[in-house]
């Protein structure tokens, strides 16, 4: 429990939890340490015994347990360094706790000691929450609702347990306020995270329910909208929604044996525990309504197609019969988890195209530390030595992008219509314009950059391409060169990390030219039939290029 896997590295058992490091390079990699410790494999164990009624299952889970807490003293060492990775075991120690109660291998010595163990968890995590809350992340969600589930489950039996209870609940108020937008827009602009926050907020709704008490209506109001656009921006052949923002692996909740990617027993959990309808296009989750013990969710129709959304925090989700696109321009409010203004997510015919990188680790031997979040692994136009934004140590970036969303237009059944602008680098006279045109079975792409006429400026534009029988056409309005990658150790370009610590290759398409009289304009157009014809015809068409002069 306390040797790192890949670098061998003991942590020790004795140093107070606020003096273990959390990014040493000679250790290695944290996570790695702390993924075994968050108690996963004891949903498998209860699945089994349930399953089976053999108590080998709870045998297992309580040896398991015996040895983590003899090799992790509580309040000390690395497995409690962290009170969000502390409040995700909690919750999968009261998981067991309930489904094992009556096996013959939960003896009462064995109980008294997980007992204890919640109830030193509890004081763990109220000790340091306000660190957790500063970040305004899912962190402070995750060690808020720790507290609810702890408080609840010793309610009349512990003498803090009301505070615990209380002083959860009123963290996790002001924490959806604060990290959900109006539009369901979530806070560290991650789905995964989304997921990860929505997971925790059911448990503690659900366990604020069973002693008659509930989130305020204004908070569920707020998740009722992320949820709605979590089915909204989720595809329905897979279950997953687009690869968007940083993704460290996380799964706090594992209720089903689907697999990771697939968010629909996230989806099926929040909707029932919040009371929101789920698309008939979504299918519902069964084993997860059946750990619940809960009823199923409503149902309400399928979106008319050709379908667009608009959030106010500048995300958009663009929907034709054949064609998905998911696409941000948006203002920062909170720090961004990867540089990517203007990127979009593309599916054609069913198949992913265009994807984002993921984020496969934030600690490791370079180019991988956190190296899946600068702008030039993302499908958008990069300028050569202007960066949007400025990086600072670790997740910190000191300066921001800035983008929004000027038009997104229904033009006719079957064609939408979204402009973007990056205004990122208009202190030196450059702005990116990009032109989504979303048909049927297709996407044609316009990238207009403006600057200086009497300056050299580098330009480059990237697309991730998930498989290789994409039909994918680009052209210029000047010179420019194409080159290829497709995952090469050395390079993050052409990565798809679709879990934390895994990686497989995709193929970069990087598109580089010179503002020639201080405009170029590239056209990239996806699985459209006669895409030559449809190529030519956006070079040649000189509104697009006034309507960007106008901006």
């Amino acid at each position: 429990w306390r040797t790192h896997p890949v670098s061998g590295i003991e942590y020790d058992a004795h140093s107070p939890w606020f003096r273990i490091a959390h990014f040493d390079a000679r250790a290695g990699d944290i996570k790695d340490v702390w993924e075994p410790a968050r108690f996963a494999w004891s949903y498998d164990l209860v699945r089994g015994y349930l399953f089976t009624g053999d108590d080998r299952y709870a045998e297992c889970f309580w040896q398991g347990f015996e040895t983590f807490l003899d090799g992790c003293p509580p309040f000390h060492g690395v497995q409690w360094s962290c009170g969000q990775e502390t409040a995700i075991r909690v919750t999968a120690w009261l998981w067991a706790e309930a489904a094992l109660l009556g096996t013959p291998a939960s003896s009462p010595a064995r109980l008294a000691r997980l007992r204890n163990a919640l109830a030193w968890s509890g004081e763990r995590i109220a000790d340091a929450i306000g660190y957790a809350i500063s970040q305004r992340n899912n962190h402070g969600i995750s060690e808020a609702t720790g507290l609810v589930v702890i408080g609840a489950r010793f309610r009349g039996a512990h003498p803090r347990a009301d505070r615990w209870l209380r002083s959860g609940k009123r963290w996790l108020e002001m924490l959806v306020r604060d990290q959900f937008a109006s539009d369901g827009w979530y806070i560290q602009h991650s789905f995964n995270y989304l997921r990860v926050a929505l997971d925790q907020l059911v448990l503690a709704q659900r366990s604020l329910n069973a002693h008659g008490e509930s989130l305020s209506q204004t908070a569920i109001e707020r998740l009722h909208s992320a949820i709605q656009l979590l089915c909204r921006v989720t595809n329905p052949l897979t279950g997953a929604p687009p690869l968007h923002g940083a993704n460290d692996g996380a799964y706090v909740l594992p209720l089903s044996t689907r697999p990771y990617r697939n968010f629909l027993p996230s989806l099926t959990a929040a909707a029932a525990t919040f009371g929101v309808p789920m698309p008939n296009e979504l299918s519902l989750d069964g084993e997860t309504l059946a750990w619940l013990d809960c009823e199923s969710p409503e149902r309400r129709a399928d979106r008319q197609l050709p379908d667009l959304q608009v959030g106010s925090s500048g995300w958009f989700n663009a929907v034709t019969p054949g064609t998905r696109v998911f696409g941000r321009a948006g203002e920062y409010r909170s720090r961004p988890g990867h540089i990517d203004p203007l990127h979009l997510d593309i599916s054609v015919a069913g198949r992913q195209v265009a994807t984002d990188a993921g984020t496969f680790r934030y600690a490791a031997p370079p180019p991988w530390a956190n190296g899946l979040a600068d702008i030039g692994v993302h499908n958008t136009l990069t300028i050569s030595g202007r960066p949007p934004a400025r990086r600072g140590p670790r997740f910190l970036w000191l300066t921001w992008p800035s983008a929004r969303i000027v038009e997104a237009t229904v033009i006719r059944d079957e064609l939408i219509r979204v402009v973007m602008v990056n205004a990122s680098w208009s202190g030196d006279g450059i702005l990116h314009r990009r032109t989504c045109e979303i048909h049927r079975v297709g996407v044609t792409v316009i990238d207009e950059v403006s600057g200086p006429v009497d300056e050299s400026i580098s330009v480059s534009l990237q697309w991730l391409i998930d498989g290789s029988a994409t039909e994918l056409i680009i052209g210029a309005s000047a010179p420019v060169t194409t080159v290829e990658t497709r995952g090469e150790e050395h390079s993050v370009d052409g990565w798809i990390s679709e879990g934390y610590g895994d990686k497989r290759r995709g193929t970069s398409v990087r598109v580089s030219g010179n503002l020639e009289g201080g405009r170029l304009r590239i056209v990239t157009v996806f699985g459209e039939q006669r895409t030559a014809d449809r190529l030519q015809a956006m070079l040649d068409d000189s509104s697009i290029q006034a309507a960007a002069c106008s901006t």
